[in-house]
């Protein structure tokens, strides 16, 4: 630079020295953003062998060894086979590589770069391929592009492949363990036999990872799953059938295993290795029959607790929801299977309960821990999960029927108030994820299902209740608790059925009612559920004669409600909910025909009436066509069925029916409603003198011929003296038409003169 500046190099030199500087910057900004790649590549790999491979790669490109075009070709490459090899790499990228600029260099052509990038096996950068030094494009190099294809690859039979080599081996694991735990229990015995137990265990974990793991990875990840799961049997074995160890001393060693084997499956990152652990500490229980002690229980239930929590917080990386999963289900049946040794071991209930409890904690933690995960499969499971939690803990307290003593229900509030903490605790824990809804679900179950199956109807219902209320208030905002919304309703309507007579069926209809103006969702179900329940508990209530005409007045009543509710904004619900409404309504009134007393019937008939000229109208989405018909079958339906002792009163009210038929015919102006009253005004007039005429003595009969004259006559005059109103009401209607023509005419003249 001082000879240039002093003027001792030339022109073409200084073009030269310029340059190469120049080429030299562009080569240290290519280092850096291929070393920000590689960290950022780093960051995201969850591989620690492609974690290597970054780090020597970084290495070759800082040192030189490896120019940042080469190093960038061998990112994409190795990056897409990891891709591949996780299963994240998108079914559009598996069919065809997005193409890639690659520059075209003096020494290698852009078809053959891509060729090589597409077969060279996945190796670092050795000096061998990155001796040469990196040669500037010379000025007429053109760019070019090329499509970056990867080689084919032999497809594998998925669920061949998942049995052969998934289940098979964890299912010969588990037999392999069960065949220990089985020897050990029965033909072990003396504190050499024990100390050989865990000698053969370490022995077969050092044959699997010296040897096997060099012939076959996955197998040995299998061999080793099996040395650990044997050092929990060889524990197990030592302290129940050997007693060469004290519980403390159990407990410390079987924590010590644990914390091995599971930061030795996150290390390996061996979803294999974590499940047959899990497997093996299980199985080293099942050949227990019962406890000696409570200490033995509790020792038992603390190696347990400590191995289960070393597995949820030491989780590895992959495979987290397929681990997560196993792990709930061989926990529950776990539980399960304890519970019931414990259970008829004549144990305290309550060391029973505690053992529950912890168990649904463990549960609650293994879910808790996947809340980064969306799984709803795993959700599913765990829903069922915490359903059969609440079963098991409605089990162990329930105390059959009969007085319930002192003990027993202390014990029940105790597992209630214990249960309902865990789910209000993890509640708070998911925050305002929807996930957090599944506790309340469990919550609720757990007091229905122990307050419910019990002799004490006030708990039964109080509890409903307040679970119905505070439940329907939430569901407001909360869409998640719809569906429990909908079968706490149904519950408490069940409950007010079963009841029936006893005064506290107040309580669940004053909650239902009350609740109306909080339903948001599922309408329709909610008010026809209400009206069940309404109508349900009125024929339970009632005697056989109120229950027809009370039973229609509350079916009007809640018509009423419901119809003109202030918060109801789905209008399509209306006309369904009308229609069941009436529909109810109708089966009441067939059913007056079983009652004798025509007084009871009579009433019944008037509700009907008001109801049928309330409900038929365009407000309630009922305005049929010819509805008065409805009324008029109706009534006549409801004489016939009301048991008059004398058939003169069903003769004489059915002929008002038919006039009445008459007056609206000409009311309305149809000739149908007309001729139906006079048709059935023949009827009555012919049923007078065949039937009513033959069961009457002699004054009865002549009364009976005037009672036929006069209506007769009365038809008579309604049809002469309603047809010249009407003929009055035409002239009227036709006069101002005939008025507008001459005004309109004499308007146009006085048009024309102007």
């Amino acid at each position: 630079m001082n000879q240039f500046v002093n003027g001792d190099i030339n022109e073409q030199d200084g073009y030269e020295l310029a340059k190469k500087l120049r080429q030299e910057a562009q080569l240290w900004e290519d280092k850096e953003r291929m070393k920000r790649r590689l960290l950022s590549l780093i960051e995201i790999s969850k591989d620690p062998y492609y974690d290597q491979y970054l780090n020597q790669m970084l290495k070759d490109l800082m040192s030189g060894k490896a120019t940042p075009q080469q190093v960038e070709r061998e990112a994409d490459r190795t990056y897409r086979i990891y891709l591949e090899r996780t299963g994240q790499m998108p079914k559009k990228s598996e069919e065809k590589i997005s193409e890639t600029v690659v520059k075209e260099t003096n020494a290698a052509p852009a078809q053959q770069i891509a060729s090589e990038t597409t077969t060279a096996p996945a190796q670092p950068l050795s000096s061998e391929t990155t001796t040469a030094p990196a040669q500037p494009l010379p000025a007429s190099t053109e760019t070019k592009t090329a499509t970056v294809k990867p080689a084919p690859v032999k497809k594998k039979d998925a669920v061949e492949f998942k049995i052969g080599a998934g289940i098979f081996s964890t299912v010969g694991a588990v037999f392999v363990l069960a065949s220990l735990v089985i020897f050990g229990f029965n033909y072990l015995e003396g504190v050499w036999q024990g100390l050989c137990l865990y000698a053969a265990a370490v022995a077969v974990i050092a044959i699997s990872e010296l040897l096997i793991k060099r012939l076959s990875r996955p197998f040995s990840l299998v061999t080793t799953a099996i040395g650990i799961s044997s050092l929990f049997i060889a524990t197990v074995i030592n302290y129940l059938v050997l007693e060469n160890i004290n519980g403390l001393m159990a407990s410390v060693i079987t924590l010590a295993i644990a914390v091995f084997s599971i930061l030795f499956s996150r290390k390996k990152d061996a979803a294999s290795i974590r499940l047959i652990t899990i497997f093996g500490c299980y199985i080293s229980f099942f050949p227990i029959d019962g406890f000696d002690s409570e200490l033995n229980f509790l020792i038992m239930v603390g190696m347990l607790l400590m191995i289960n929590l070393a597995s949820i917080f030491l989780p590895n990386q992959s495979n987290r929801s397929v681990i997560a999963g196993v792990h709930l289900v061989a926990h529950t049946l776990f539980t399960c299977i304890v519970t019931a040794i414990v259970f008829f071991d004549d144990m305290n209930l309550i060391f029973v309960i505690c053992f529950v409890i912890a168990s649904l904690v463990l549960v609650n933690l293994i879910y808790w821990q996947q809340k980064k995960e969306q799984n709803i499969a795993l959700t599913i499971l765990y829903s069922i999960v915490l359903g059969v939690f609440a079963i098991l803990i409605t089990c162990i307290t329930y105390t059959g029927e009969g007085p319930v003593s002192g003990e027993e229900l202390f014990n029940r509030i105790i597992a209630e108030v214990m249960a309902v903490a865990v789910g209000v605790i993890f509640f708070i824990l998911w925050g305002q994820r929807k996930e957090r809804y599944i506790q309340y679900y469990f919550s609720v179950a757990v007091i229905v299902l122990l307050s419910c199956f019990n002799d004490c109807w006030q708990e039964s219902v109080i509890a409903l209740v307040v679970l119905f209320v505070t439940t329907k208030i939430l569901s407001v905002k909360a869409e998640e608790l719809t569906a429990l919304d909908a079968i706490l309703a149904v519950l408490v309507t069940f409950e007010a059925l079963w009841i029936g007579e006893n005064w506290y069926v107040i309580i669940p209809v004053a909650a239902l009612i009350l609740t109306t103006i909080f339903i948001r969702r599922l309408v329709l179900f909610h008010e026809i559920n209400i009206t069940v329940c309404l109508v349900g508990v009125v024929l339970s209530i009632c005697s056989a004669d109120w229950s027809c005409p009370v039973a229609m007045a509350v079916l009007f009543g809640v018509f009423m409600l419901f119809n003109h509710l202030p918060t109801r904004k789905d209008d399509r619900t209306i006309l369904p909910y009308n229609i069941v409404n009436v529909s109810m309504a109708g089966l009441i009134s067939l059913s007056t025909i079983s009652i004798d007393d025509y007084w009871f019937n009579a009433l019944t008939m008037v509700i009907g009436v008001i109801m049928i000229l309330t409900v038929f109208r365009k407000r309630y989405r009922l305005n049929v066509p010819k509805r008065y018909f409805i009324l008029f079958g109706y009534l006549v339906y409801m004489i016939f069925a009301a048991g008059f002792k004398t058939p003169v009163i069903v003769s004489a009210l059915l002929m008002v029916v038919s006039i009445i038929s008459v007056a609206v015919g000409f009311k309305l102006k149809d000739k149908s409603y007309r001729i139906c009253g006079l048709i059935l005004a023949v009827f009555v007039c012919v049923k007078l003198i065949v039937f009513d005429f033959a069961e009457l003595e002699t004054l009865p009969k002549a009364l009976l011929f005037l009672i036929v004259g006069i209506i007769a006559l009365v038809i008579s005059f309604l049809y002469i003296f309603l047809e010249k109103k009407e003929d009055k009401e035409e002239e009227k209607e036709c006069a101002p038409d005939k008025e507008v023509v001459i005004e309109e005419v004499t308007d146009e003249k006085k048009g024309m003169l102007g």
